[in-house]
């Protein structure tokens, strides 16, 4: 049993009836999977995606951070739009129409802690009271959703030592972390014993069945990895890139027929209050490290998808807590902010920027930060409707309340 202990697994999931059920409402796109990266710590958008029409008071308002206008990755269809330069994978992707940007997504009076951030964003709501998440909330709809897929297969895989609050349902939580990237490995080679006898009644032998229907979602892992090996070989090598990594399993078990629906990963250390880049050299620095890898670990993903013959399955999008400040601080960095971009990423979107360039007054000072544009639970709604094809009845109480569809995805 020594291996089975490295994936943590919720078991109380498979106990529910419905969860044979799961999630997709299509018969037309039974094996639609949808892959979340956080982006932890709270991202600074107007260093990822930067307007050039509003250069020249950004950088009077963040002269020690701000990128320079030279050094900037054009897109095809905006001469006033442009990315990092660390992000030319993105870049050709979005070039490929492979990847929408919406612009200043955030939500009505933000919070700016870590915490409360992102359990709002977990929650697609901002009251205490709230305790599931709209993903679990999502999948508890599963008996009224899914065509029948197999029961053995997870509903949702968090790569990470825990599940967040987004996955929570009603009853349960409905996913299963693998902690490390070694313990998917040890996975694959793993040997599990069968369950003991039942001596002491009823409780025993609902842990062990708890056990058993665990270890279904076990072998099904093994025997989806087993199957496929990845294709790409724009992958970093091993430990270079944690996301990369992650993706590079998430990829492998999609191409091995796993029939999970929901994937989410996460980046950390983007809480960038000093030393957010070199001081030498803007476009460099932890930032730029940061945005290298998420770039790099979506090329080498897609590209994968692409050579497995999946790329149509997969809907991809980073989301991170918040925002930063407008104006820089003294220690090269950026302090907590609103609105940020988010990114989708997939083949089956139409691809572009969805929003406008925010606008950057001359004189900011310290306190002021962005507005939104874009409710980020209409993103969700979005893709619920336009991916997942959730009837119009369900969306309202999945993403608690009804917000504007955004116009995404190909016919």
């Amino acid at each position: 049993m020594k291996n089975t202990m490295s994936v943590s697994i919720v078991s109380s999931l498979l106990l529910s009836g419905g969860i044979k059920s799961l999630l997709s409402r299509q018969s037309k796109h039974p094996n639609r999977v949808l892959v979340l990266i956080q982006l932890d710590g709270g991202n600074d958008g107007l260093n990822t995606v930067i307007p050039l029409d509003q250069y020249p008071n950004l950088i009077k308002a963040r002269q020690n951070i701000m990128i320079n206008e030279k050094k900037v990755l054009s897109l095809y269809d905006s001469s006033i739009t442009t990315l990092h330069p660390a992000m030319s994978g993105v870049r050709d992707l979005y070039n490929n129409k492979s990847v929408s940007i919406i612009q200043n997504v955030g939500y009505k009076n933000p919070d700016l802690s870590h915490f409360k951030a992102i359990d709002i964003w977990h929650s697609a709501s901002a009251a205490d009271t709230i305790s599931t998440g709209w993903l679990g909330r999502f999948l508890d709809k599963g008996q009224n959703i899914h065509d029948g897929l197999s029961s053995a297969d997870p509903p949702a895989i968090q790569m990470g030592s825990s599940l967040t609050k987004n996955l929570q349902g009603e009853s349960m939580n409905m996913g299963m972390a693998i902690k490390t990237i070694d313990s998917f490995y040890d996975l694959q080679t793993a040997k599990y014993e069968p369950p003991l006898p039942s001596r002491l009644g009823d409780q025993l032998s609902f842990l062990q069945a708890s056990v058993s229907e665990s270890r279904k979602y076990l072998y099904r892992v093994k025997e989806a990895a087993s199957v496929q090996q990845n294709q790409s070989k724009l992958y970093p090598p091993p430990n270079d890139n944690p996301l990369a990594d992650q993706l590079k399993i998430i990829a492998r078990l999609i191409g091995g027929g796993l029939q999970t629906k929901i994937y989410i990963t996460s980046l950390k250390g983007f809480d960038t209050h000093s030393s957010q880049v070199d001081p030498y050299d803007s476009s460099k620095g932890v930032h730029a490290d940061l945005l290298s890898k998420l770039s790099t670990a979506i090329a080498a993903f897609q590209d994968d998808l692409h050579l497995m013959g999946k790329q149509e399955d997969v809907l991809g999008m980073t989301y991170s807590e918040f925002g930063r400040r407008i104006k820089s601080n003294s220690s090269y960095g950026s302090d907590h902010g609103t609105a940020a971009p988010i990114m989708l990423f997939g083949s089956k979107l139409k691809g572009g920027l969805i929003g406008k360039n925010p606008e950057i007054a001359s004189g900011v000072n310290f306190l002021d930060n962005l507005p939104f544009q874009t409710d980020f639970r209409s993103v969700y709604s979005s893709i619920l409707k336009g991916w997942f094809h959730l009837p119009d009845t369900e969306i309202a109480s999945t993403v608690m309340g009804e917000f504007p569809q955004l116009d995404l995805f190909k016919s």
